[in-house]
């Protein structure tokens, strides 16, 4: 998808500030739209690599000039002050990443667009393969759900409600990410946080957005955790069974008699 006129005139001005700063030798357009996606809501993420290292300093000083590329009113450091997250006055968004020379090579050309690049190579071209879940992940996954549902009597018992709120949110993410597992996913495919629809099925999304609305009371909070424990469990069972990952019994009949004795909250 061609970028938008907002969208086109934000990568000009990063790129007439970075080009003017000879320190800055490449700079590529990433996320989904240096990939020839995205869309009116997308940000414009892009790889600034950094010819006069630590990458760490570059990032810094340009937090404190990034009025010098638009008009701002955030400006976020992240990561080790390799990152700068952006929100302009007309509330686009973009981020910059600040990379060393080497660093570049861990990223593949094909999801990224060359945007100028002053050195005598770019990031490579990466032999792609398909992703397939790992037990390793797949346990995780299931350990911390049943972690997060065994949590359920704390917030039950101290009549904590906004907490258990909160624990349904934890529950319905980690359900969110099986599904991804489920649709052999990699992290680099799934994209920012703020978009899902194209990574679901239409069957998975129906199931997710069945799930009841959680309220700070009681009778909210035990129909949502069962709801989605119910959604969860089977399916979590199942691509276990597949990646060949070992369930973990001991802790999914811990989890249910401590709900069971603590609350009296079954499962089926």
């Amino acid at each position: 998808m061609p970028l938008t006129a907002a969208q086109s005139a934000l990568l000009a001005a990063i790129e007439q500030t970075l080009w003017n700063d000879p320190r800055i030798d490449g700079l590529w357009l990433s996320g989904s739209l240096g990939q020839g996606g995205g869309d009116d809501y997308s940000d414009v993420d892009v790889i600034a690599r950094v010819g006069d290292p630590p990458a760490s300093r570059i990032g810094r000083e340009y937090a404190e000039r990034a009025d010098e590329i638009v008009p701002v009113v955030l400006v976020n450091l992240l990561f080790g002050d390799r990152v700068l997250n952006v929100v302009t006055r007309t509330w686009e968004r973009f981020d910059i990443l600040f990379l060393e020379p080497p660093e570049l090579q861990m990223y593949d050309s094909a999801r990224l667009t060359q945007i100028f690049n002053r050195g005598a190579s770019g990031p490579p071209m990466q032999v792609r393969f398909d992703y397939q879940p790992s037990p390793e992940t797949i346990l995780k996954i299931v350990n911390e759900f049943l972690r997060v549902l065994g949590l359920f009597p704390v917030a039950v018992g101290r009549g904590e409600w906004l907490l258990a709120q909160a624990g349904m949110e934890l529950l319905r993410r980690l359900t969110i990410d099986l599904m991804l597992e489920e649709n052999c996913l990699s992290t680099a495919d799934r994209g920012g946080a703020l978009h899902l629809n194209t990574l679901l099925t239409t069957e998975q999304r129906q199931a997710l957005e069945g799930l009841p609305a959680v309220t700070a009371d009681r009778d909210s909070a035990f129909a949502g955790n069962r709801a989605v424990a119910v959604l969860f469990l089977p399916r979590a069972r199942r691509l276990a069974a597949e990646v060949g990952a070992a369930w973990p019994d001991a802790f999914e009949a811990a989890t249910r008699d401590q709900l069971k004795l603590r609350i009296g909250f079954s499962l089926p």
